[in-house]
């Protein structure tokens, strides 16, 4: 059985492997329906998936809310660098989607706006572990998957330091600039 390293993570390698094309590529996972598609075991979650079943050590969820790393401690054994760095992409698209949508109407929430521009810049974060100190990209290696392999060839930066670190700078500082320009008004 895989193994995730966060709840989160796990649901981003279900969305992954349903993955139709680059255009589209995640699909929602099924929500977490405890007692039903997750289930509680001795040592941690199981998560039954149309991806196969996943094991999510309740150890490791803990210890990475504890540190405030959504999508786990460590460098992911489930989602490549490039398909982390689309995952960061397909995120700040929905955010930039809704942050353009919103006009500050009491009957809007902030909310999507701000947690899909934390979800792009938490991504590109876990694109960067694979990204060894010194070198200018992630090595061949940290890019498995078939996705992946294709969103690389496609675009030879996707997983270049120069491009991840540029893309964190912009997620971040957009979502910093939103929280500025709407402090006070949710």
């Amino acid at each position: 059985m895989l193994t995730a390293r966060t709840l989160a993570e796990a649901q981003i390698y279900v969305s992954l492997t349903t993955a139709a094309d680059l255009e589209v590529p995640a699909n929602e996972p099924a929500p977490l329906q405890p007692g039903e598609n997750l289930l509680e075991g001795p040592d941690g979650w199981t998560l039954r998936s149309s991806a196969g079943d996943l094991l999510i050590p309740y150890a490791s969820e803990e210890a990475s809310r504890t540190v405030g790393a959504r999508f786990g401690l460590g460098v992911s054994q489930l989602v490549d660098a490039a398909q982390w760095a689309v995952v960061g992409a397909t995120f700040a698209r929905r955010a930039l989607e809704a942050d353009m949508a919103y006009t500050a109407a009491p009957d809007q929430d902030r909310y999507l706006v701000e947690i899909n521009w934390e979800f792009a810049a938490d991504a590109v974060r876990e694109a960067l572990k694979f990204v060894p100190e010194g070198a200018n990209e992630a090595p061949d290696a940290a890019v498995w998957s078939e996705f992946g392999r294709q969103a690389r060839a496609e675009n030879r930066h996707l997983v270049t330091r120069a491009k991840l670190e540029d893309d964190l700078e912009y997620y971040r500082g957009t979502l910093e600039d939103f929280r500025a320009l709407y402090d006070g008004s949710s």
